[in-house]
C-alpha cells in the first residue's frame, strides 16, 4: 500500500532538479546581459541552461503525482474535501500571501495584477491586458496547479481509477492538439505557456504515475518497459517533428508538442526512480543538499527571480558598473543564490513551518489499494 503519512526523499531529489533548473536559467538568462558576457559558456552548456524553463513542467508532473496520490488513498475519508483544501491552504497561502503583500508594496504601479493574483489569476493577466511585474511573474505557475486542483478532487472522488485514467489520456492527447490549432489561428506563443487550460497534460501526466504507483504493475522489470516506451516515443517523435519545426521555438509543432516532449523524459526519468528508491542508483537524489535545495524549492521559486530585480535596482540606483560583464552576471548571480537560499531557510523555520506543523490535524491516511511487491513507499507532500 501506499503510505501518505511519509516521504520519498528521491521526490525532493527531483524538486531539487526542478528548481535547480529554473534557478540557473534565472541567473544567467533572466535578465539583459551586456553584449559577450556570456560567451564563456560552451554552446551545449548554454543549450542545457537555456531549457532551464522546463524545470516548472517537472513541477507539474511531480504535483500531478503527489496530489492525485493523496485524493486516492484519502478517497473513502469522510473528510475528504475539508482535509485536502485545509491541507493545501496550510502548505501555500501564508507565504503566498506574503510576497503578495510584500511586492505590491515594492512594485508600484502593477495593482491590478496582484489584485488578480490574491484570486490565483496572475496567468490570467495578459487576458484583462495586465502587465505582470518581473519578479512576481512566476505566480503564473501556481495559478495553473490551484485551477487544476479547483476541480480534481471532485473528479477523483466522483469516478473510479479506470475512468480516471482514461480522463488523464484524454488531457495529455488533447492538451497538445489544443496548444498546436490556437498557435496555427495565430494565438501568441506565449499566451498559451501561461493558460491554464494548455497546461494541464504535465500534472494529468503525474496522475497517470500515481494511479499506476497504486496498481499490480509496480515492478523494476515494467518500469523499465515503460520508461524505454516513452524516451522510444520521445525520440520518434523529435525525429519526425524536426520536419515539421519541432525544434524551433515559435513553430506550431514547438508550440504543441515541447512540453510533450518534456513530459515523456521527465515521465521515464521518474518510473525509474520511483522503482529504485533507497537504492545506489537514486543516492544522489537523496545527498542532503538535494534534500535541502527540495524542501526550500517553493520559496526558492518565488522569490529568486525579483531578488535579481532588487540587485539590479541596487546596482542602477547607486550608478555601479561591473567593468566586466561576466563577473556582473556571477556577482548577480552568487546574490541572488545566497540570498535566496538564506530568506528561504529562514522562511521555512518562523513562517512556512509554524503552518506545516498544522497540516497534521487534517491528515486522513486510509488503506485503499493493494500493496506492490516492493516496500513500503512514503510519499512527501
Amino acid at each position: 500500500m501506499l503510505q501518505v503519512e511519509a516521504r520519498i526523499p528521491e521526490l525532493d531529489g527531483i524538486r531539487a532538479i526542478a528548481i535547480w533548473m529554473v534557478l540557473l536559467l534565472h541567473v544567467f538568462y533572466g535578465f539583459k546581459n551586456p553584449p559577450g558576457a556570456l560567451d564563456f559558456l560552451p554552446g551545449p552548456i548554454s543549450q542545457i541552461l537555456g531549457h532551464g524553463w522546463l524545470g516548472v513542467d517537472l513541477f507539474f508532473l511531480l504535483s500531478g503525482f503527489l496530489i492525485t496520490g493523496i485524493l486516492l488513498d484519502t478517497k473513502e475519508h469522510p473528510n475528504y474535501f475539508r482535509n485536502f483544501y485545509l491541507r493545501r491552504v496550510l502548505r501555500i497561502m501564508p507565504l503566498y500571501f506574503t510576497l503578495v503583500f510584500i511586492w505590491a508594496c515594492l512594485y508600484r504601479g502593477y495593482r491590478r495584477y496582484f489584485l488578480l493574483s490574491t484570486v490565483f489569476g496572475a496567468n490570467l493577466a495578459p487576458l484583462f491586458h495586465i502587465h505582470a511585474p518581473h519578479g512576481p511573474d512566476v505566480l503564473w505557475s501556481l495559478a495553473v496547479e490551484e485551477h487544476f486542483y479547483l476541480l480534481w478532487p471532485a473528479i477523483v472522488f466522483l469516478v473510479s481509477r479506470r475512468k480516471l485514467l482514461l480522463l488523464c489520456f484524454v488531457i495529455l492527447a488533447g492538451s497538445p492538439i489544443l496548444r498546436g490549432f490556437c498557435a496555427s489561428q495565430g494565438m501568441n506563443p506565449e499566451l498559451i505557456y501561461n493558460l491554464s487550460w494548455f497546461r494541464f497534460d504535465g500534472l494529468a501526466g503525474g496522475a497517470v504515475i500515481a494511479i499506476w504507483a497504486r496498481s499490480h504493475y509496480v515492478t523494476t522489470k515494467t518500469a523499465a518497459r515503460l520508461a524505454v516506451a516513452l524516451l522510444s516515443v520521445l525520440i520518434l517523435m523529435t525525429l519526425v517533428g524536426a520536419h515539421f519545426g519541432l525544434l524551433g521555438t515559435k513553430t506550431v509543432a514547438a508550440v504543441g508538442l515541447r512540453y510533450t516532449q518534456a513530459y515523456l523524459g521527465f515521465g521515464a526519468l521518474f518510473l525509474l526512480v520511483f522503482v529504485h528508491r533507497g537504492t545506489k542508483w537514486t543516492s544522489l537524489l537523496r545527498g542532503r543538499f538535494m534534500q535541502l535545495s527540495g524542501a526550500l524549492s517553493y520559496c526558492l521559486y518565488l522569490i529568486h527571480l525579483s531578488l535579481g530585480d532588487g540587485y539590479r535596482y541596487a546596482m542602477n540606483h547607486q550608478h555601479l558598473v561591473h567593468l566586466d560583464p561576466t563577473m556582473g552576471i556571477f556577482a548577480r548571480a552568487a546574490f541572488m543564490l545566497i540570498a535566496s537560499f538564506g530568506i528561504a531557510m529562514l522562511s521555512r523555520r518562523y513562517l512556512e513551518g509554524r503552518f506545516l506543523g498544522l497540516k497534521e490535524r487534517f491528515a486522513s491516511f486510509v488503506t485503499s489499494s493493494p500493496a506492490p511487491p516492493a516496500e513500503s513507499i512514503k510519499v512527501a507532500i
